[in-house]
């Protein structure tokens, strides 16, 4: 173990997170947790408690088994003061975990912010950011394949399947914005309305604009204003729909939802967990 993590490369099983699940409940035993009041045991569960499973949240993909274990620990100590007892509660945990103004608590269950974490690691590596990790996904997981069009295979790594997966709701949080074209992949980079351009019209696009796979937007791109061929149906709503895009000399970018904006992890978790109307 390092920092409290075990080391291992495979998925995790139930017995590799028991020092997690031992952890919550030697907390709600050692604390005199039934002289708290209700206000008292949910400041505790949101700042102690959820500390404890952010840290393995943010590193692994946690077993379904670990995160429903964790989130019964933390019902019964909401309601009883304990984290193992076995009495109901009073009101349905799927409420409480709701957002304060869809009528909850705020409380973060651990299995949606786990998925919303795996995902902030697909945002480092969409955005190539520079760490020995994003650097050894290129280098050894990607080689010379892009993030968006990596394919989920059965060599994949437990790890490494679940950050694929996330791109299936990422891909609606992201905004690429092409300024000189150099960083993004001209057909697998979802900067065309929201998607890639293989991902809409199919790879016999490549063929007809006899353009490589690994070419940037820049190769379509001359003196400022776009170049791209139209020898086919296909490229020929390309061209239409980027003539729209006005380019400047600066750097590519990637926002997260609007332009300016970074990732935001709340903002993800947002995304995975089901909503109900505001209340007053």
């Amino acid at each position: 173990r390092y920092l409290g993590i075990p080391l291992l490369a495979s998925r995790l099983s139930h017995m590799d997170c028991k020092v997690l699940v031992d952890k919550l409940l030697r907390r709600t035993t050692l604390w005199l947790s039934n002289s708290l009041s209700f206000g008292g045991r949910l400041q505790l569960l949101k700042s102690v408690f959820f500390s404890i499973q952010v840290f393995w949240c943010s590193t692994f993909v946690l077993p379904v088994a670990v995160t429903k274990e964790c989130g019964r620990i933390l019902r019964s100590f909401r309601w009883h003061g304990v984290g193992n007892s076995k009495k109901g509660g009073k009101v349905a945990w799927s409420k409480v975990y709701r957002p304060k103004e869809e009528g909850g608590l705020g409380i973060k269950d651990a299995r949606s912010w786990n998925r919303a974490a795996i995902m902030k690691i697909g945002w480092d590596i969409c955005r190539r950011k520079g760490s020995v990790w994003t650097n050894w996904c290129y280098a050894v997981l990607l080689k010379n394949k892009h993030f968006w069009a990596a394919p989920i295979m059965g060599a994949c790594s437990w790890s490494w399947r679940n950050i694929l997966r996330t791109r299936e709701v990422m891909i609606h949080k992201v905004l690429y914005e092409v300024k000189e074209g150099n960083l993004f992949s001209l057909w697998f980079d979802p900067w065309f309305m929201g998607a890639s351009i293989v991902n809409k019209f199919g790879m016999t696009v490549i063929q007809d604009s006899g353009i490589p796979r690994d070419t940037k937007i820049s190769s379509v791109i001359s003196e400022g204003r776009w170049n791209r061929p139209r020898n086919s149906w296909d490229l020929i709503q390309i061209s239409y729909f980027t003539v729209n895009l006005s380019l400047q000399t600066s750097s590519d970018m990637i926002h997260w939802m609007k332009k300016g904006s970074t990732f935001s992890l709340h903002e993800a978790w947002r995304a995975f967990i089901p909503h109900s109307p505001i209340v007053p």
